[in-house]
């Protein structure tokens, strides 16, 4: 199924509608066009590319290691970008059992396509996945302090920072994002205003050419 087909739990409420969130003012102006889908064992190289063209300015050359097991053992979701036949992002979606929390891991964009609306689709298309509850979500990251002013224009709160002691210019951050149901459902209805879907693995040949 693509992320079109979940059902909202919202209907139109009779009045004035309510101003647009925080979250989806900074969404929506910035998505970019692109195919969406989730990643394959045959999609490994082209992601360790996408961390390699991020290092070392952005990633630590030492966590390439642990990315490509990451990449190999999995999570939830892991969703890939592609526009124009290329991979361009990449990144993670780790629900937590039944709680009311989840987490963006290893989020990425190929350092040639920064500031192009790739990352805020990538993040756009992982809230996406989220299932609307009647309570708040919480929505965790850890990530180097240094992507504060990207996640921040989304709302996420910078929470703590781990310092490096091996590189005191680097330091991890704890980075927490409040959720509701209309969020998500803000953000789905986003990505359909851009032709933007999302195509799972379980989807067969058939099911995805319908869509």
């Amino acid at each position: 199924m693509s992320y079109s087909e979940f059902e909202s739990d919202f209907e139109a409420v009779e009045g004035e509608p309510l101003p647009p969130s925080e979250l989806i003012q900074a969404i929506a102006p910035k998505l970019m066009p692109c195919r969406i889908r989730e990643y394959v064992p045959e999609d490994l190289e082209a992601c360790l590319e996408i961390y390699r063209s991020n290092s070392p300015e952005f990633l630590h050359p030492q966590g390439l290691e642990r990315f490509e097991e990451f990449l190999n053992v999995g999570t939830s979701y892991i969703l890939v970008l592609e526009y124009d036949g290329d991979i361009v992002a990449c990144g993670g979606l780790e629900l937590i059992g039944d709680s009311d929390s989840a987490a963006l891991v290893n989020g990425m964009v190929h350092r040639d396509y920064h500031r192009r609306g790739f990352g805020t689709t990538l993040l756009a298309a992982r809230i996406a996945l989220l299932e609307p509850e009647e309570r708040p979500l919480e929505l965790w990251m850890r990530a180097g302090k240094n992507v504060l002013p990207f996640y921040g224009r989304f709302g996420f709160a910078l929470q703590k920072v781990n310092q490096d002691r091996a590189d005191l210019q680097r330091g991890v951050a704890t980075f927490w994002l409040g959720l509701d149901a209309q969020d998500i459902a803000d953000v789905r209805d986003a990505l359909e205003d851009r032709s933007i879907r999302i195509y799972l693995n379980d989807l067969d040949e058939e099911e995805e050419e319908l869509d």
